[in-house]
């Protein structure tokens, strides 16, 4: 019975495939790592912070405050005539002007158009913001196949070296009987082609799951030669339900989160576009100095200071019809918002629809493969044993081996799509956080 638990039992119990005191680390630790080094999701966020800076302000309802000044001299020659007819002239006379000014300007009604335009920022950041969501949860989805991945490589690594033991166990027998003359040389040698065979295998897996690693620390921006980390197993949450995961997918998928926003922005910008039909008024206020040196002239010098102050109306009359070919086309835009919108609404119902007839597949398939694991493992414990007496051929006994390797191959690949299929599942629902 040693053999079967051995066997069997690995496949379900949380042991070390390894030998070496690495970390461990769970699925949250690689994710958290992942989101925090991983240079598109660094990329993602500058560009955010970028965003915030442009368009969380309140710029539109603001008035610009700025100053001049100047300072001009010129040299010049004149002539100037009296109404006596005398002349006088003058040679390389300096003028000298010199002005200064602080000045406000403040648009205070646009046809409502700055509020519109302050809305449509916010919705932008919005966008932003569920941009970085997007790729967070993606990047999250990627270490956690790529995590669960190393998982299922390590416990077929383990099968495959099982498999060689027996290998072993059975070259030995061969031989033993080859040195006594119970078998021919031909079934001796055919022993040890499969244990090469086996060895092969062992080795491939080796690099199979020195691979899987290489992925998830690509992910995690960590070092590439980092092994023997991953010491978890596979748990899957309850079968989802299809109508619950439906409703989730059509208020928190991420996707469609975004493209409603893009129907908002277009809504806004059709009503921006009605703003063009209403006056503008602008309001200006500010101080003025200036000083004007001619020596030339009659007035040898003119100085004034003080404060203005005024309003502006502007009134659109006929704009070429620029106005409502705009207001025309914004709606148009809209409408392509919304299409979009279903389009989306449309490839995210049917991405879900098929992902989750896989899922439901492979968590019936569980059930079957787990069983022929069972029953392989079994098999193949008195497989050995009845080649051990010689009541079983060599080439009998392959075949109980290659049955168990790939009913261990098939359990951990339906294993490995239905907790991927979740993880999707999750995505698509906008539950995967």
């Amino acid at each position: 019975m040693y053999m079967k638990y051995k066997l069997f039992c690995s496949f379900f119990l949380l042991i070390s495939f390894l030998s070496g005191k690495a970390q461990i680390l769970t699925l949250g630790d690689c994710v958290q790592r992942a989101l925090e080094s991983n240079y598109g999701i660094q990329m993602a966020k500058n560009s955010e912070n970028i965003s915030r800076i442009s368009l969380k302000s309140y710029n539109v309802f603001l008035p610009a405050i700025y100053g001049d000044a100047s300072h001009r001299s010129n040299y010049a020659n004149s002539t100037r005539q009296d109404a006596n007819g005398n002349e006088t002239s003058f040679t390389n006379v300096n003028s000298l002007n010199t002005g200064a000014s602080v000045n406000l300007n403040w648009r205070i009604f646009d046809g409502l158009s700055m509020f519109f335009t302050n809305s449509k920022n916010k919705a932008l950041l919005d966008i932003n913001t569920l941009n970085i969501v997007l790729e967070m949860e993606q990047l999250i989805s990627n270490v956690s196949a790529a995590y669960y991945n190393v998982w299922i490589q390590s416990k077929l690594l383990e099968a495959a070296e099982n498999i060689v033991e027996i290998s072993i166990q059975r070259f030995n027998i061969a031989n033993s009987k080859y040195q006594i003359g119970s078998i021919s040389g031909l079934e001796y040698r055919q022993s040890k082609i499969d244990l090469n065979a086996d060895s092969s295998m062992f080795m491939l897996q080796q690099q199979a799951l020195t691979n899987a690693y290489i992925s998830l620390n690509k992910l995690m921006n960590s070092d590439l030669t980092k092994e023997n980390y991953v010491q978890d197993t596979l748990v899957l949450l309850p079968l989802f339900s299809y109508k619950e995961i439906v409703d989730s997918a059509l208020h928190q998928n991420t996707s469609l989160l975004i493209f409603q926003k893009g129907i908002r922005l277009s809504q806004l910008d059709v009503k921006n576009s009605l703003s063009q039909f209403f006056p503008t008024i602008d309001f200006s206020t500010g101080y003025q100095f200036s000083n004007a040196q001619t020596p030339a002239a009659f007035t040898i010098q003119n100085q004034s200071h003080g404060f203005y102050w005024g309003f502006t109306a502007r009134i659109p009359i006929f704009s070429r019809m620029e106005n409502l070919r705009n207001n025309r086309i914004a709606k148009y835009e809209l409408q392509n918002a919304e299409l979009q919108y279903k389009d989306v609404e449309l490839n995210v119902l049917s991405a879900l629809a098929e992902l989750y007839n896989i899922y439901k597949n492979n968590h019936k398939l569980l059930g079957f493969e787990m069983e022929n694991v069972e029953i392989t493992s079994e098999t193949l414990e008195i497989a050995i044993e009845k080649y051990r007496i010689g009541t079983l051929s060599g080439v009998e006994f392959r075949e109980f081996q290659r049955s168990y390797i790939e009913s261990v191959k098939r359990l951990m690949n339906a294993s490995f799509q239905a907790k991927v299929s979740e993880i999707g599942l999750q995505l698509l629902s906008g539950k995967l956080k």
